[in-house]
């Protein structure tokens, strides 16, 4: 079982441990600093769609997240996700995502969801098309000011057209 809570002040361990291990962070640019976390912490604890995922025992395992963002001119949300990496290949990511986008849909004022995983992370790109975001193309995106080569997926959450 996999669900979604709010991010709280109680998450930083689980912060510092995802953003601090080189492995979780492999495809992000290594491991940030634990100094480069506070203000990523406290932005989190305020956004109310900012969320912890925990598993049935509820243990801590991973964050994911859609937060506004400007993005080619335009404003869009854009979502993100992280699993400890002890807890990979066990489909949390997934379920998670889908409790999100779930979430997302009842929520009138985010029409689309924008992900922008590295190329090179194949299981967030497989996340993207099990979904059904739709490739916009690959692009040049910035990560904690790292340079990052990413994939643009687009999931409409509303029934109109793309604005």
């Amino acid at each position: 079982m996999v669900a979604l809570r709010r991010y709280t002040d109680a998450d930083f361990a689980l912060t510092e441990a995802l953003e601090t291990d080189p492995d979780a962070m492999r495809e992000l640019g290594g491991p940030r600093a634990v100094a480069e976390l506070a203000e990523a912490h406290r932005r989190r604890v305020l956004d109310p769609w900012w969320t912890t995922i925990v598993i049935d025992d509820g243990v801590a395992v991973g964050t994911i997240g859609i937060w506004p963002k400007e993005y080619g001119g335009r404003s869009i949300h854009e979502t993100g996700w992280m699993v400890l990496p002890a807890f990979h290949g066990r489909g949390i990511a997934s379920a998670a995502l889908g409790l999100l986008i779930k979430r997302v849909r009842s929520a009138p004022q985010v029409d689309g969801m924008h992900a922008f995983p590295p190329i090179s992370n194949a299981p967030s790109n497989a996340l993207c098309r099990k979904f059904g975001f739709t490739l916009l193309e690959a692009a040049d995106f910035n990560y904690a000011g790292r340079p990052l080569r990413c994939n643009h997926w687009e999931l409409r959450t509303d029934s109109g057209p793309p604005p």
